[in-house]
């Protein structure tokens, strides 16, 4: 398929079907999370901690289909001058995103309707946050559209990217050729649908797509994503994968480094996450972050997405060796730490269950004076180095061994995306 006739294809589908299918009137009663687009994560990750966006801070969201992610942005960024930039080829999906822009009165979002690639020529930028979801392996050329988004970055700027992981999905890529094999090309959107349905049903029961059945659900099914996320996922025209190097390969060519992978199942990018023998673990000593991130991903043989930060910066996280920063608890541990602080006895473990990708997780913390003292002020306001002296004061511990409890907090939790340091 030609260049041209591929954008048509993609356009076509979106306009038929916009992914994922939204009611604006669900803006009424909820506000939707989405990978990447936290600002405290952000700010942690990309900006040291140190980036203050009620002035002057400009997001691109690069394929912004229904409007997930430019509508969680907008909200968080509502009482700043932040300027959100909506970019997508498909009118159909616009108008979702407009009106559910319009449901929450949210009027600091430009809105236009283009595709990915012409954005060098759209004089639009340059950005400090560029969101990019489910775009790039669409396009003929991923590099393409990468090299598009780099050219508007700030030189100090961060990308969010999303791409389709190799080994979760192979199931999906099972099924997709069987598809265009079975199902003739000239029939209309509606018409393979139904002719995927009947497929589906058909397929043996030790048919690996029907083994994996529950990780798609959502995406197939009536009360899920329906018809438009049966089509985007098993029918689209355009659709390639990645493995851990060939992110790191994608992100070179542009000239970008790889800030940290993210999402629900972050740490399992980390193979000391999924393997406890020590003489297994002797095997990675030594290797690079990106070789061993590769042979956790093999380890785990389930991501179905790479989500992922990119920069131009060597170093933009946030350290919690920097005592200026405050430490803040995340998502289902969001204003928590009192209640945390008020559980914890002394040499007793607690147990804190939260759930991670519809997962329970479990947190647990041997119980002791300086760490529930820490928890008091992990209030995301008070820098660690005045906790270290209230805590000092509270408990008459040494302040090495608080720096310790801190950093076991600290490096027990992130990987779990539920704690993130920042200037108060």
């Amino acid at each position: 398929m030609d260049e041209s006739k591929m954008i048509s294809s993609v356009k076509q589908q979106y306009e038929a079907l916009p992914y994922p299918p939204r009611n604006p009137e669900d803006e009424k009663v909820r506000l939707l999370r989405t990978v990447g687009d936290s600002l405290s994560e952000l700010n942690h990750c990309c900006f040291k901690g140190q980036r203050n966006f009620n002035q002057d801070f400009r997001c691109l969201v690069a394929g912004g289909g229904t409007g997930d992610s430019v509508i969680n942005l907008a909200e968080q960024l509502r009482e700043t001058s932040a300027e959100i930039v909506y970019l997508d080829m498909s009118a159909a999906s616009r108008r979702i995103a407009e009106q559910r822009a319009a449901v929450r009165g949210l009027n600091n979002i430009t809105w236009l309707t283009e595709s990915l690639l012409s954005i060098p020529e759209l004089g639009i930028g340059p950005f400090d946050y560029i969101n990019c979801s489910g775009v790039l392996h669409h396009l003929s050329d991923p590099q393409e559209g990468a090299r598009a988004l780099a050219s508007v970055l700030k030189d100090d700027g961060a990308i969010y990217l999303m791409l389709y992981a190799e080994y979760g999905r192979h199931s999906i890529y099972l099924l997709q050729t069987l598809f265009r094999e079975m199902i003739p090309q000239h029939l209309s959107i509606p018409e393979k649908v139904i002719l995927a349905r009947r497929i589906i049903g058909a397929l043996p029961i030790d048919h690996a797509f029907i083994k994996d059945l529950e990780k798609w659900t959502n995406e197939i099914t009536a009360s899920g994503y329906g018809d438009s996320g049966l089509y985007d996922l098993l029918l689209h025209s355009v659709d390639r994968c990645y493995n851990v190097n060939e992110v790191y390969a994608l992100a070179a060519a542009s000239e970008l480094k790889l800030v940290t992978f993210l999402g629900p199942n972050k740490r399992f990018y980390d193979p000391a996450q999924l393997v406890a023998d020590q003489s297994i673990r002797l095997l990675w000593r030594g290797k690079s972050i990106q070789e061993q991130q590769s042979i956790a991903e093999k380890l785990f043989s389930n991501h179905i997405k790479h989500q992922f930060y990119l920069s131009r910066q060597a170093s933009c996280t946030a350290s919690i060796d920097d005592e200026d920063n405050a430490i803040i608890l995340e998502h289902e541990l969001a204003n928590q730490n009192m209640a945390i602080h008020d559980a914890i006895k002394p040499e007793e473990t607690l147990s804190i269950t939260f759930t991670i990708n519809n997962e329970k997780t479990v947190f647990q913390i041997m119980g002791n004076k300086v760490n529930k003292a820490c928890f008091r002020y992990m209030d995301g306001k008070t820098p660690i180095s005045s906790i270290i002296r209230k805590v000092k004061m509270k408990c008459g511990a040494s302040e090495q061994k608080i720096r310790l409890e801190l950093r076991s907090i600290f490096e027990d939790l992130y990987p779990m995306g539920c704690i993130y340091l920042q200037r108060p």
